[in-house]
């Protein structure tokens, strides 16, 4: 059944794939090496978050606070660096501060039995309003030239951007295929009850996952606001839903147990490269809208609809 379903799934992705090619092959400039690079600058800040959600979404969790996180890191990293302070000891305090509010989600969650998605929500609502304060409810801009060139150059023809999501692609595989962490979130997405009988703690776990969640979406807001010379108090509204977007387009199951990094990194690709073919086509951004909701729920249907047929093929109930 397993094998079955998986490879229905990979023929949903080549066919959406092979259509995104049909239909990129007819915009001019599409298929050029610079577009292909530009979007996957573009799509590398949806697809950082989209890792750490994949590992929360494992677990049956939620994560509704990343752009809040992505704002005030950033404003963080941003606040230091205007005062003299290195810009990599700056970007890194960023980080753990991320990791910090992903420590505390995770406790939330936990300790004290807090659904997921209200306290993450509130975490969320509490860190934009601390990005509001230290951006007095405006941007900061200014930054250093150093810093902008993070975002914005390229190393080997490669933005870096691309570079350090394919970094973190490879971690958060390791940690989910070779580790016991790894194994330890794919048994609490499947059942909580049955790691207790085998001696495993979920509240670690789930610290963790949050925790991960945490810091990779300091990361991106700090390679978004470095991608722009600039850090706005709202910068990451829209990032948490397109981190969940991508997560499920990539089949990762919002019942837990289920998902694979690397496929949520190909599904902020395939919303990057989406939103870019409609940008190229003049395309208004409010039909834009339209169309890459309706593409998402087509892929996820889809992906839906052939998990529960292999469930019924196999008379799983």
């Amino acid at each position: 059944m397993q094998k079955s379903k998986i490879k229905t799934k990979y023929i949903i992705y080549a066919l959406v794939i092979i259509a995104l090619c049909i239909f990129g092959s007819r915009i001019p400039g599409f298929f050029t090496f610079t577009n292909i690079m530009n979007v996957t600058r573009q799509a590398s800040t949806i697809a950082i978050c989209a890792l750490a959600m994949t590992l929360v979404l494992i677990i049956k969790g939620i994560d509704l606070g990343t752009g809040g996180v992505m704002a005030f890191c950033a404003m963080v990293s941003a606040f230091m660096m205007l005062r003299g302070i290195n810009i990599f000891i700056a970007m890194i305090t960023g980080a753990l501060v991320g990791l910090v509010i992903g420590i505390i989600n995770g406790l939330l969650a936990a300790k004290i039995n807090i659904p997921p998605f209200v306290a993450t929500y509130v975490t969320g609502q509490i860190t934009l309003g601390l990005a509001l304060v230290v951006g007095k409810g405006s941007s900061i801009s200014g930054l250093p030239a150093s810093y902008s060139a993070i975002g914005n150059n390229l190393v080997i023809g490669i933005p870096i951007n691309t570079w350090i999501m394919v970094a973190l692609l490879v971690i958060t595989t390791v940690i989910l295929k070779y580790t016991r962490m790894g194994k330890h979130i794919y048994a609490l997405g499947g059942s909580e009850s049955v790691i207790k009988t085998e001696g495993i703690n979920p509240d670690v776990i789930k610290v963790f996952a949050f925790a991960l969640c945490g810091l990779y979406s300091a990361i991106a807001g700090i390679l978004l606001s470095a991608q722009m010379a600039t850090v706005h108090p709202t910068q990451g509204s829209t990032y948490q839903l397109d981190a969940v977007a991508a997560s499920l387009i990539g089949g990762v199951s919002m019942l837990g147990g289920e998902g694979a990094a690397w496929m949520s990194v190909l599904g902020a690709l395939i919303i990057g490269f989406l939103r870019n073919s409609l940008d190229m086509l003049a395309i208004d951004p409010f039909y834009q809208n339209l169309v890459v909701g309706a593409a998402i729920i087509l892929v996820v249907g889809a992906s839906v609809y052939s998990r529960n047929k292999a469930l019924k093929t196999a008379k799983v109930f």
